[in-house]
């Protein structure tokens, strides 16, 4: 049985224990909701309030029933949940969306829908407590992998765990090619409310290897003479990423500014190897970088129909790159935005939204010890712009559509057709 194998029967192990441990804490809360129907993005934006007061870590939260005022501000908006043609810039004030619900598993609780995105191959179905998903992912060399996740949600505490497999075995006269072809992804994310906080761990490790094996030995010609000699030789590529991300955020009791702080750590390790040793005519790309970040989102203007928000972040990062390289990178990334969202219509079922941010990198600084080589960049990127609208039938159906653009990429052209994504989303409540 292999590492990852192995990591993967204790990922699942460790989430039904976490799962099991909140089910029977929980018994009370779940015979008060077990005949209710899906609650309402406003009611759900309270509970999941209460659950991230608990000043215990590890406590049970019992559902409480809502008492959101009429005139709430925030509630005609934040109780909307979103697909991913929404907040493309991670506006920390905006409204949940799906990308939200997977980086922090908890705030699947109590909310049933099936939610389908063909763009971006994602489908997601959940029961109010157990959840599923199935997803692509994007891997070196252009491949994709698909993935399964598989979760489990209570009020204040969810975790998940997801896999995406790839193997091929060819045999053919000695030769053994082993090729994950499509990628070897395992991945977890556990996340918990407390003292009006809310908490999420992620991690994913990626697999991609070729290994060929020649063997028995064969014969070969190695000179004019037709003299026969014998040659062994077993040579693998292999490419590993680990990404692991921590995260902490007042949003679940933020009354106008929201904020998150959190660290990401990615180890990357790529190399070719011929009868074990490095190739050395090959470039060494393995590095290991950590990134902590600030993001945040303010209200700046805002009606009951209307209202624009004001985002951003700060990364700084450090990237030191494995010998025989001396080289490393330090970049620091501010990342400013802007969104604004309307409801057409006394009935609210109509909305249009629109947002703008970029990437601006203010400073990066590269060094090489062993070949004395320096350098410094800034650059402010291309902005990235999104309008959409999404249309909502009574309580249960929405659908959502956003266009997507790279502005100013070049003198006189908004719109290239290699950079406009069209993005379309339905989603079901129950």
């Amino acid at each position: 049985m292999n590492l990852k194998t192995m990591f993967g029967i204790g990922l699942v192990s460790l989430g039904f224990a976490f799962a099991q441990d909140e089910a029977n804490e929980s018994e009370t809360s779940s015979a008060q909701t077990s005949t209710a129907q899906s609650l309402s993005e406003q009611e759900l934006q309270k509970q999941e309030e209460k659950a991230a007061s608990s000043n215990d870590f590890m406590a049970p939260v019992p559902y409480v029933a809502p008492d959101i005022p009429k005139d709430s501000k925030r509630s005609p908006f934040n109780r909307i949940l979103h697909g991913r043609a929404y907040n493309q810039n991670s506006n920390m004030a905006a409204a949940n969306n799906t990308d939200l619900l997977l980086t922090y598993p908890n705030l699947f609780a109590n909310r049933k829908f099936f939610y389908i995105e063909p763009t971006n191959k994602l489908g997601i179905v959940s029961l109010g407590s157990f959840f599923t998903a199935f997803d692509v992912s994007s891997v070196p060399q252009d491949s994709t992998l698909g993935r399964l996740t598989l979760g489990y949600a209570a009020p204040g505490f969810g975790f998940y765990i997801r896999a995406g497999l790839g193997r091929d075995r060819i045999n053919s006269d000695g030769d053994i090619v082993k090729h994950t072809y499509g990628g070897d992804d395992w991945a977890f994310a556990l996340s918990k409310g407390f003292m009006g906080l809310n908490v999420a761990l992620n991690a994913d490790w990626f697999t991609k290897k070729t290994q060929t094996t020649v063997d028995p030995v064969r014969q070969i010609k190695v000179n004019a003479q037709n003299q026969l000699d014998t040659l062994e030789v077993e040579q693998a590529q292999r490419y590993d990423s680990v990404t692991v991300n921590l995260n902490l955020t007042n949003a679940p009791t933020a009354k106008n500014f929201t904020w998150t702080l959190g660290a990401r750590l990615v180890i990357s390790h790529d190399d070719v190897t011929i009868d074990g040793d490095v190739d050395e005519t090959k470039p060494v790309n393995s590095f290991w970088d950590i990134a902590p970040y600030i993001r945040g989102g303010l209200s700046v203007l805002e009606n009951e129909n209307a209202r624009v928000l004001i985002g951003g972040a700060a990364i700084f990062s450090y990237r030191n790159y494995n010998d025989p390289n001396e080289l490393y990178v330090i970049t620091t990334i501010l990342q400013p935005s802007m969104m604004g969202e309307v409801f057409v219509g006394e009935s609210k079922n109509f909305m249009f939204f629109g947002e703008a941010g970029y990437e601006w990198i203010a400073l990066q600084y590269q060094r090489n010890k062993s070949s004395d080589f320096s350098r410094i960049a800034d650059k402010m990127d291309a902005v990235n712009a999104t309008v959409g609208c999404r249309y909502q039938y009574k309580d249960f159906l929405a659908v959502e559509f956003g266009l997507e653009q790279k502005l100013f990429r070049s003198p006189g052209s908004i719109f290239q057709d290699t950079q406009t994504l069209a993005n379309f989303s339905a989603m079901v409540r129950f």
